[in-house]
């Protein structure tokens, strides 16, 4: 379900062609996050839905490659294609409250109640 008030950014930076007010990547840098949390948070970024695709590149801030250019959502957060890498590549550690989001995003689906009946009837 798509939120409509708006989609939530998260993971996008301060650089040399944005407006002032972004966070620093380095602030997020944790190499003590544990592992699990950090896969699955890695994993759920990979498998957004694409909102955007650009026409072009920007760089990691943390390793001066070059980022994705598309744009993914789960529709209440939005996030570039490359914010799996920080994660990932850099041990960058999200807010709580979007890993929360994750989790609890992730647990209701596994526990969700399944519908057999109507594929059977198809």
């Amino acid at each position: 379900m798509v939120r409509t008030s708006g989609l939530i950014l998260i993971g996008y930076w301060d650089g040399p062609n944005t407006t002032p007010g972004w966070p620093r990547p380095e602030r997020f840098v944790d190499t003590t996050w544990d592992v699990d949390d950090r896969d699955m948070v890695a994993d759920y970024l990979a498998r957004g839905h694409v909102v955007r695709a650009y026409m072009g590149y920007s760089d990691y801030r943390l390793c001066g490659e070059r980022n994705g250019t598309l744009e993914l959502t789960d529709g209440t957060f939005v996030w570039p294609e490359g914010l799996r890498h920080y994660v990932v590549e850099h041990t960058l550690r999200l807010p709580d409250r979007f890993v929360e989001h994750v989790r609890t995003r992730i647990e209701g689906l596994e526990t969700a109640a399944r519908d057999e009946e109507w594929w059977r009837t198809q």
